[in-house]
């Protein structure tokens, strides 16, 4: 194969790697500015010490933090790491989400492919562009709540209700299984009264909501439909707040003291408006582990650094003050994404639970008696050592 074939595939990820660190100057502003209820339109970019404008070439994405060596031209006070770390992270994170989904069709979802190796490799089909840049409006908001939440502890609804909407209007003009017709849930024969049966497990077809609310789908809701891509998108988004609050009230019943928070929920509400209800559902578990490893990461790392130093030049000089308590949102965000990534291997093993109607209610009752026995037992040590105490 000549060289030449490869410069299409090269021009687009240096594209969308580049148009990735735009989107993480942009969220960057949201992280700043939106924790304190300031406009992220105006004023213009400006130092947070001396309030003068940053001019346009230091504005630019890592370079001008590298170039300034991450302090203020002005009055030379350094400026947080955050700001060249989301850069960074968002850039990769658009190019791995378009090599997934353009360019290695990772969900196996027909017609998706970027043949880039063929004679019309050139430009991507634009329905592929349909579905990156709805994903990727997706992972941008995951990734400006994930590092608000780990700076400031809280999830701006601003965040969170604005990317739900794209997600239930995306949802309701790309229905499932779009881009994929609805003719293709056929595959599973319409007098089947029950998708859960083992001889269909796997056959679900995948779109860019990779499942149905549920299934078989409803005369008033066909495949394909609006009605089907709107009830999909806004029901995903109720279940991911309520199971949240739901698991919040349990916790919270058990410990006897605050647990979680509002904007937790609100964030696989964001979630569920774009991937549905069964994703975020075990999202809500992925992300329990992904947060735990975090707070693992987090107390060895404090463990290394010497008491008494100074903090380093890259850290933030008004950042709020350190808390013991652990950010869910960061391993939230994470456990959204490694769901949705691991999904075709997962679904086929899930399609008879979640498709079962007396199978999910037995689930839901033994999850929320054994989360509420958890609280309890955990409670109980607790109060013994504070009578002793």
């Amino acid at each position: 194969m000549e060289w030449w074939y490869h410069v299409p595939v090269v021009f687009w990820c240096l594209t969308i790697f580049t148009f990735g660190l735009m989107i993480g100057s942009f969220l960057n502003v949201v992280v700043a500015r939106l924790p304190y209820e300031k406009s992220i339109l105006w004023p213009s970019s400006r130092c947070f010490a001396c309030f003068k404008p940053i001019r346009f070439t230091d504005n630019v994405p890592i370079l001008g933090y590298l170039r300034l060596r991450g302090k203020c031209r002005a009055c030379g006070v350094p400026y947080s790491a955050r700001y060249m770390w989301v850069e960074v992270g968002t850039g990769v994170a658009f190019l791995a989400l378009f090599l997934a989904e353009v360019v290695f069709n990772w969900h196996g979802i027909p017609g998706m492919k970027y043949d880039y190796l063929g004679p019309d490799g050139t430009v991507p089909p634009l329905r592929c562009f349909a579905v990156f840049g709805y994903h990727a409006f997706l992972l941008g908001g995951l990734i400006a709540a994930a590092a608000i939440d780990a700076e400031h502890r809280i999830i701006p609804a601003q965040v969170t209700y604005t990317v739900m909407v794209v997600g239930v209007i995306g949802g309701a003009l790309m229905p499932w299984p779009w881009p994929q017709p609805g003719a293709v849930a056929g595959v599973i024969p319409p007098e089947t009264t029950m998708w859960s049966h083992p001889e269909y497990a796997g056959k679900v077809p995948t779109g860019v909501q990779p499942w149905p609310f549920w299934g078989p789908t409803f005369n008033f809701a066909p495949p394909g439909s609006w009605q089907l891509g709107l009830l999909t998108s806004v029901i995903g988004a109720l279940v991911g707040s309520l199971v949240i609050r739901a698991t919040k009230w349990m916790f919270e019943t058990g410990f006897g003291r605050e647990a979680l928070g509002l904007g937790d929920a609100d964030l696989l509400m964001m979630a569920g408006a774009f991937l549905g209800w069964q994703i975020v559902v075990l999202s809500l578990f992925v992300g329990s582990f992904a947060a735990l490893i975090l707070k693992v990461l987090e107390a060895l790392l404090r463990k290394k650094a010497v008491p008494g130093t100074p903090a380093p030049a890259g850290t933030s000089i008004s950042g709020p003050p350190q808390s013991r308590e652990l950010p869910f949102g960061p391993g939230l965000a994470i456990g959204v994404v490694v769901t949705w990534f691991a999904w075709p291997r997962l679904s086929p093993r899930l399609q008879f639970p979640f498709f079962d109607g007396t199978m999910m209610l037995m689930l839901v009752g033994f999850m929320g008696v054994g989360l509420l026995a958890f609280a309890l037992f955990m409670r109980r040590p607790t109060e013994t050592a504070q009578a002793k105490s």
